[in-house]
């Protein structure tokens, strides 16, 4: 058939019969994210909602990766919303659907969108219901409309994060206990970062 294109790739068979633009609404997991370390996890507490920063390491004395994950919690730490993580070369935010307990994943492009810990902190601070309506959390969202929340905590927040990104002495203990951690969860949901046939 004529086709009046400029340029058409090599023809092939289609990848799967998932249509592309899914990706583009971020990529959905029929699991629960893997809980905070409490011990390595400082806590800012901002009225409806908490935000926790944990500071995690992944690697070893030749390759270590370091950075926070930003968990955004209701004020008893108990029910998670967003989390951002910003820590290697797959930068990464979540949507924590708790009442599922599944997620939805959404990559970082840092040359389109800047340093992450900036948008983040930004998206947090001008997007906040928005964000928590995406996992599903409305009756939050309303009341962070309704009653404000803490702002303020955020500058406390990104020191914090910043702090996580660099070298410290128990680097190789923080990742071993990582690596534990992970494993632990594993045992307890064994669905955990894995998908369905067929899925990406």
């Amino acid at each position: 058939m004529e086709h009046e294109f400029k340029y058409v790739p090599e023809r092939g068979r289609p990848l799967s019969n998932r249509s592309a633009e899914l990706v583009v609404r971020g990529q959905y997991h029929k699991f629960m994210l893997i809980p905070p370390m409490e011990h390595h996890t400082k806590w800012f507490d901002a009225g409806p909602v908490s935000i926790g920063v944990e500071s995690r390491a992944l690697g070893n004395e030749d390759h270590m990766i370091r950075g926070p994950s930003i968990h955004v919690f209701d004020s008893e730490h108990d029910k998670e919303f967003v989390r951002f993580d910003i820590f290697g070369d797959v930068l990464h935010y979540h949507f924590v659907l708790a009442d599922k307990d599944h997620n939805i994943v959404w990559g970082y492009d840092p040359d389109t969108n800047g340093p992450m810990l900036d948008w983040a902190i930004n998206a947090l601070r001008d997007r906040l219901p928005t964000m928590l309506r995406k996992a599903g959390a409305e009756d939050k969202a309303r009341e962070v409309e309704q009653q404000g929340w803490d702002a303020s905590v955020l500058e406390d927040v990104r020191a914090e994060a910043v702090q996580s990104l660099r070298p410290r002495p128990d680097d190789l203990e923080r990742s071993r206990e990582g690596m534990e951690w992970m494993a632990k969860w594993k045992a307890a949901h064994p669905q955990f970062n894995t998908v369905e046939e067929g899925e990406i």
